[in-house]
């Protein structure tokens, strides 16, 4: 027994040295980081400015629209665009302007804008403008006849009478009855509308219509002054050669008796 304790040990060191050691596989390496891009330097960030402060420009409206060349003309020539844009950026009850399109001019009767002198071209400018905005709503609240710009709004002068009929707004002028066709342009300040016609004024249409003959245009009599005095001269003058030619006959005769006595006389 003593001989079994006494190499137990001997058996324990030898049992640890002969058990197999199983085998360890190694651990893994750790990943790579993955390689990242170049930083990219913030974005430049562009401080805006402002908004462009001021009125509206109405000739840059009508360009960007289209089709309102002969307008922009006279707008341009009479210099009512700069009035306009005096008047928006020192006034707060705005401008509404009727703006006839090339179409509208084109309807016009040949030679029309021709016969108006530069003071008549600007008035016909100033009547297609109403000096405050108007809403398409508030069109239908307005008192006829409307003040536009061109001047009094009295008959035979500047009337302009606006009506509505659902959403359409009519335009009548004594000469031309027109409408609202469209929206140009709108900011609560300034209101562009087309309109089909141009607005022609009482004033201007009759003040370049030309004078119409009478109707009925009574017969004159035929001035017979001068006919009555040339056949008074050529009467007289007729009588003035009878008395002549009888004064020579007379003499003609007297002269032949004389002859005659003397020839006599001489006989005996």
């Amino acid at each position: 027994m003593r001989n079994l304790l006494s190499s137990f040990p001997l058996l324990v060191i030898f049992f640890i040295h002969c058990t197999p050691i199983s085998a360890q596989s190694p651990a893994p390496a750790p990943a790579l980081p993955l390689p990242q891009p170049p930083a990219l330097p913030p974005p430049k960030v562009t401080a805006l400015g402002p908004a462009p402060s001021g009125p509206a420009n109405v000739i840059a409206i009508l360009q960007k629209a289209g089709g309102y060349i002969t307008f922009i003309k006279l707008l341009k020539s009479t210099q009512v665009d700069s009035r306009i844009y005096s008047q928006l950026n020192n006034s707060n009850v705005g401008l509404t302007i009727f703006a006839p399109a090339d179409s509208a001019f084109a309807s016009l009767k040949s030679g029309t804008l021709n016969a108006l002198n530069a003071g008549q071209k600007a008035q016909l400018v100033q009547f297609h403008i109403i000096p405050s905005y108007i809403s398409l709503l508030q069109f239908q609240t307005l008192s006829n006849p409307v003040s536009t710009q061109a001047g009094g709004s009295d008959d035979n002068e500047f009337p302009l009478n606006i009506t509505t009929s659902g959403s359409h707004v009519n335009l009548t002028t004594g000469i031309v009855n027109a409408a609202v066709i469209g929206t140009v342009y709108t900011d609560n300040q300034l209101a562009v509308y087309q309109v089909d016609k141009v607005l022609l004024p009482m004033y201007i249409s009759v003040s370049t219509a030309p004078a119409q003959a009478p109707s009925n245009p009574k017969k004159e009599a035929p001035d017979t002054s001068s006919t009555g005095s040339s056949v008074n001269s050529s009467g007289a003058v007729q009588q003035a050669l009878n008395a002549i030619f009888f004064l020579v006959a007379v003499c003609s005769a007297f002269l032949q008796q004389d002859d005659c006595g003397f020839a006599v006389h001489n006989q005996f």
